[in-house]
């Protein structure tokens, strides 16, 4: 049984990413007043920032019908379903992770201070942590399934393409469930299905026990989705992160 609580771990943004969520084309560096904000940022971060996360792994996990029931909590994503019926999961990791509450709060501060060239990249720098964190937890689980004979799939959110943000609520009823008396961190969702701090994500990891299937379908893996650095167990070369519906 998977299980994993990191309270401020340490997190490296790939310089890429984080000018991929300013915005920058690629072979544009950041220069002059922009490098001086990104730092400015990263520096901030490094010295107040609590990023945190969790996971645990949740059964039983059955296709019923148009959706998943997972540890009794009825999901009616079509594209969930179809991603853990073709790997033949047979369970799911649960993965919570925060840039944390001050990082919000700081950035909230700078805008209405009128600063919001600094709040725009705090803003860009806190989501590029929260997408680390994720593929830290993920480069963790992959590990821990390829030590157990056992696939881990592409990590899946509410809010992703196919998948209506709408039942993180039903993902939030199954992280009070099993964090309730152990949160790293503050956490609340909102009837609307976001986050708050919105710099959070939940999201499900699917494990198979029938690895040549995983293999035979690639986009199963989540390796051209995870920019995990330095990344011992990666079986293809990364791509882009997933789009993210707003």
């Amino acid at each position: 049984m998977f299980s994993l609580t990191e309270i401020s771990p340490v997190v490296e943004v790939p310089e890429s990413e984080y000018q991929r969520l300013l915005g920058y084309p690629k072979p544009r560096p950041l220069e002059a007043r922009a490098r001086e904000l990104a730092d400015a940022a990263q520096n901030w971060f490094s010295k107040n920032g609590r990023p945190w996360i969790c996971a645990q792994e949740i059964n039983p996990l059955e296709i019923r019908g148009n959706g998943t029931s997972i540890a009794g909590e009825e999901f009616l994503s079509r594209r969930l379903r179809g991603i853990f019926s073709e790997a033949e999961a047979h369970s799911a990791v649960l993965v919570a992770a925060s840039a944390g509450a001050e990082c919000e709060a700081h950035a909230r501060e700078l805008w209405e201070e009128g600063k919001p060239d600094e709040y725009f990249f705090l803003e860009a720098y806190g989501s590029a942590v929260v997408e680390q964190l994720v593929a830290l937890a993920s480069g963790r689980i992959c590990a821990w399934a390829d030590a157990n004979k056992m696939a881990a799939l592409a990590h899946f959110s509410p809010g992703y393409s196919g998948w209506d943000v709408a039942e993180q609520v039903r993902l939030w009823n199954l992280f009070q469930k099993y964090f309730d008396g152990n949160r790293p961190g503050p956490l609340e969702v909102l009837d609307s299905g976001m986050l708050r701090p919105k710099k959070s994500q939940l999201a499900l990891v699917g494990l198979t026990r029938h690895m040549e299937k995983a293999r035979r379908f690639a986009r199963l893996i989540p390796c051209e989705n995870c920019s995990l650095p330095n990344c011992g167990y990666r079986r293809a070369p990364y791509k882009c992160s997933p789009a993210i519906l707003k």
